[in-house]
């Protein structure tokens, strides 16, 4: 037995770290057979994906994705408070000028009962009690109660 850490030489590597045809096309064979597994016991969509493209065959003389724009949309919608799939589609559906907005948005507060837990007590914690107190009301559940625990914690 060896001392080293070196992987065994099972397949000759190319310049520059890039696979050869043949790892690749042994690479997507194995993600295919593991990709079909997972998605037969998850039904998560990852999985599925990962089942049905493996098994494409890889196109040569395709450009890669212009990811920029995909990137661009997912910081997009992780910056935009969590909303319903239905709200959304209602906000999308009409495209009107005039905004009406309620007096409490006036103030920023339903932006921010929207966010992350830990976030809300962030800005609670500015709050003085009798203001965090009606703002625990307004949520519901299980974010109420995380909302009180991060309240609790940030105090100590």
């Amino acid at each position: 037995m060896s001392d080293s850490a070196e992987p065994l030489p099972t397949m000759p590597q190319h310049n520059e770290g890039v696979p050869s045809p043949d790892q690749v096309k042994k690479a997507r064979m194995l993600v295919s057979m593991l990709g079909a597994d997972f998605a037969k016991t998850s039904a998560h969509p990852f999985f599925k994906d990962l089942a049905r493209t493996a098994v494409q065959p890889l196109d040569r003389k395709a450009a890669p994705p212009d990811m920029s724009k995909a990137l661009a949309t997912l910081v997009r919608r992780l910056a935009e408070p969590h909303r319903s799939r239905e709200s959304r589609r209602n906000t999308e559906g009409q495209k009107s000028t005039v905004s009406v907005e309620p007096a409490a948005s006036a103030t920023g507060e339903p932006d921010i009962m929207a966010q992350h837990p830990a976030l809300i007590a962030k800005h609670l914690i500015d709050l003085p009690t009798a203001l965090q107190l009606d703002a625990l009301r307004k949520l519901r559940g299980q974010t109420a109660r995380q909302v009180a625990a991060y309240v609790a914690e940030l105090k100590k």
